[in-house]
């Protein structure tokens, strides 16, 4: 990965939490300075004020977290106003890249590598970034930004082909992202990278314990669920699910974590469902607290309609938590057999509440779950991290750079 230590390492981004915020803090201790240019969307805040759940996602405090920031960490935040609408999003890009060249013209940053996360329009930014100041570019594609944008129509294909043929190096989460790349004619060198947990964060503990201290059922069998309540999270082919099992298994419980747009329609579907005492919207919560939840439960259920590799399935694992998730994105490749957990048919509500009520009886070895998990640690993780770094940095001074 060669000699990072005299590098500084430029992160655009859409956030500074969860993976962002795991990884960069991994990623400290290699380089001289980091410095993150993380979107805030300022006009959320007054979801704090309004039922606007649609905007409570974007809450600063949902999107920064500066706790434990290492010493060479520098976060500056972008923020950017726009509304939610097809053809604003087309201009968030250079929005996007007129905030960062703000801030790097104030702060007078000079970096050796860029990383962006997320090809738009955190890649976008990248892309004008690297033309301007000549600095090596490493782009992150997670999800939607790499199996949907693309596809949607000729505009974002020819975005999306543009800057990820920009950068040097691109690092993608799924083998179904990396086909995705490919289809749309990208040739770039692409590094397939999952993402990751932070051990520091999440841990197996006491069962029992969890459900004291979170003043849950010692009995009842429970499920949690964590995901923005979005179209594409699937919650209601959860509640569809949970419709079923519950004529069998009245006790059930299931704990959906997480805010977003269709909070009012969900919450009127457990109603309608007669499933007030069996599924509960928890909401946001912070990060640290969400450990405390899945050692909780019985069962982790992710019941999301399409993903890149996510975050909380190796949160999940890392708790000793059997996984019980839609075989979507790159799943599948981390859930490599039953002893983990099990997999259903995306927005398949019936086959969710079969393989969800052959998990509850199954006999999970958590130890078994939990020695498979480290190698996701993001410990584990940022290895392979830093050296797409280091060829990025290497290809290049091969190709003139200084």
């Amino acid at each position: 990965m060669g000699n990072l230590k005299n590098k500084t390492l430029l992160i655009v981004s859409q956030n500074y939490a969860t993976f962002v915020k795991d990884q960069v803090e991994c990623l400290a201790p290699f380089y001289k300075h980091i410095y993150v240019l993380a979107v805030t969307r300022p006009i959320a805040e007054i979801s704090n004020y309004l039922p606007l759940h649609s905007l409570k996602p974007f809450r600063k405090k949902v999107k920064i977290n500066l706790f434990g920031l290492p010493h060479n960490v520098t976060v500056f935040t972008t923020p950017l106003n726009y509304l939610p609408f097809k053809k604003w999003y087309k201009k968030v890009g250079d929005l996007h890249l007129k905030m960062v060249r703000k801030v790097i013209r104030q702060n007078k940053i000079k970096c050796d590598l860029i990383h962006c996360h997320f090809t738009y329009s955190s890649g976008y930014v990248g892309e004008q970034l690297k033309r301007e100041h000549g600095v090596p570019l490493l782009i992150t594609g997670h999800g939607f930004d790499v199996y949907d944008l693309p596809f949607r129509d000729s505009f974002w294909r020819d975005k999306i082909f543009g800057i990820l043929k920009a950068a040097g190096r691109i690092i993608t989460v799924s083998k179904k992202n990396l086909s995705c790349i490919r289809e749309i004619g990208v040739n770039t060198p692409v590094d397939l990278i999952p993402n990751g947990y932070q051990e520091g964060i999440f841990y197996p503990l006491d069962k029992a314990g969890s459900r004291q201290t979170l003043q849950l059922s010692a009995s009842e069998p429970i499920i949690v669920s964590v995901g923005n309540l979005i179209a594409i999270k699937g919650h209601r082919y959860l509640i569809e699910a949970m419709a079923e099992l519950v004529k069998h298994q009245d006790d059930l419980r299931c704990y959906i974590i997480g805010s977003g747009g269709l909070r009012t329609q969900l919450e009127k579907q457990i109603v309608k469902s007669g499933l007030g005492k069996n599924v509960f919207l928890i909401g946001s919560l912070a990060h640290d607290k969400i450990g405390a939840w899945i050692n909780a439960a019985d069962l982790f259920v992710l019941p999301s309609l399409n993903e890149g590799n996510p975050t909380v399935l190796f949160e999940s694992l890392a708790c000793g938590c059997p996984f019980i998730g839609a075989d979507v994105g790159g799943v599948a490749e981390i859930v490599t057999d039953e002893k983990l957990g099990y997999l259903f048919q995306p927005g398949n509500g019936k086959n969710m509440a079969e393989v969800i009520g052959t998990a509850l009886t199954t006999k999970w070895d958590r130890s078994y779950i939990v020695n498979y998990s480290k190698r996701y640690s993001w410990d584990s993780i940022v290895k392979e991290i830093l050296k797409s770094h280091g060829k990025v940095l290497a290809a290049d001074l091969s190709d003139g750079g200084e």
